[in-house]
């Protein structure tokens, strides 16, 4: 038996949690771009395999001030 072979057998499900966190930081990084008005699924992609890169890219999108976002603005400023 190889010496390498039982660190594959903790490499491998490291790997898994590893690619299911990134999924799910992702998703909300996807969900945070769809809230500033980019509903496209490269967003996700952008993220997910990018990483760090990827979010820093999600983050630095401008608001295009869709209706949601709009709504809540004016809900929360005061009558001028």
């Amino acid at each position: 038996m190889d010496a390498m072979s039982p660190n594959i057998f903790v490499l491998l499900p490291l790997i898994l949690v590893v690619l299911v966190i990134n999924y799910f930081v992702a998703r909300e990084f996807y969900k945070a771009a769809s809230a500033k008005g980019w509903n496209q699924i490269k967003y996700f992609w952008l993220s997910f395999l990018l990483g760090p890169s990827g979010y820093l890219l999600v983050i630095a999108l401008p608001d295009r001030g869709g209706q949601h976002m709009s709504a809540l603005v004016s809900r929360d400023l005061p009558e001028l």
